[in-house]
């Protein structure tokens, strides 16, 4: 199996036919055809289905299809990077998060202890690591356990950071401020901010009002920093997480819900059997520290 092969491969699956992807390929129709037959001999079993002058994925190569773009997004990126790592000095640490807010405290304790490095963090979604997984070019993935796809964590070690619970996030001046912990039902009457539906926290909060029989509330859904402002206004409550960022200045009140729920893992993910450099050596060690032993 040969690199042109998987080129060739995904751009018949992107174009639908063997003559419109010979045309961008610069190659005859024949040859291009040949060599998705011997790839799928190769493999040992078709990858497209076959009608008329249509060719469509079948199963199997929708799934070698996620594969192959992985192969490509990971060259791109090593190029990028190698490209980077001329051209840059100093120490550099390439971080993805399904959830940037997480990583504000984190990151800022980081930056002080260590002010030579330069962080670079990239907000990834759940969809995309489900078909794409991580870029090369990232040292480590943080992120929830189930936004990880089962069958990609087989590609990846882990190490384990945290458990997380929703918290009601309140002005100092609201009623609810002076409780020690706040039961749903007592939020039937309140403006509520939700977070932003493809946020982690949102399908938490959908999962804890269903558990208890509640409606799910209904009202606009906003950035962390955005519900953050609205609360500070006193214009309603809003849902956090344990360990969000706190944008400093705001006095926030930030209250435990005693409803029953099921904290989420926090881990930190890498490829596996990667080998740290000793750049992501000192980053890996400081972010273990950082939440297992209570730097917080």
């Amino acid at each position: 199996m040969e690199l042109l092969q998987l080129k060739y491969f995904k751009a018949v699956a992107e174009k639908g036919k063997i003559s419109d992807a010979a045309q961008a390929l610069f190659v005859s129709a024949p040859a291009l055809s040949t060599s998705i037959s011997k790839l799928e001999k190769d493999l040992g079993m078709l990858l497209f289905e076959r009608s008329n002058n249509r060719i469509t994925l079948n199963q199997q190569g929708q799934i070698f299809l996620r594969y192959v773009n992985q192969i490509f997004s990971d060259l791109e990126c090593a190029q990028t990077e190698l490209r980077q790592s001329v051209m840059r000095r100093g120490q550099y640490i390439s971080l993805a998060s399904v959830a940037s807010t997480h990583l504000v405290d984190m990151i800022a304790a980081f930056s002080e202890a260590d002010p030579q490095f330069t962080l670079q963090c990239i907000t990834i979604s759940r969809l995309e690591i489900a078909n794409s997984g991580v870029s090369a070019q990232h040292s480590f993935l943080l992120a929830a356990e189930e936004d990880v796809p089962e069958y990609y964590t087989d590609r990846l070690d882990s190490e384990f950071l945290y458990e997380d619970k929703p918290v009601l996030m309140v002005h100092p001046d609201h009623p609810l401020a002076k409780k020690e912990s706040v039961d749903l039902r007592e939020l039937q009457q309140e403006s509520i901010f939700l977070p932003m539906r493809d946020f982690p926290l949102y399908d938490h909060l959908v999962q804890l009002f269903g558990s208890c029989g509640l409606p799910f509330p209904a009202g606009n859904a906003y950035s962390h920093l955005t519900t953050q402002r609205l609360v500070d206004k006193g214009l309603g409550v809003a849902f956090a997480s344990k360990y969000m960022g706190r944008t400093p200045g705001l006095t926030l009140q930030y209250i435990p819900i005693s409803n029953e729920t099921r904290p989420w893992v926090s881990r930190l993910y890498w490829r596996k059997g990667r080998e740290f450099t000793l750049d992501e050596r000192i980053f890996y060690d400081f972010v273990v520290n950082y939440y297992q032993n209570g730097q917080l």
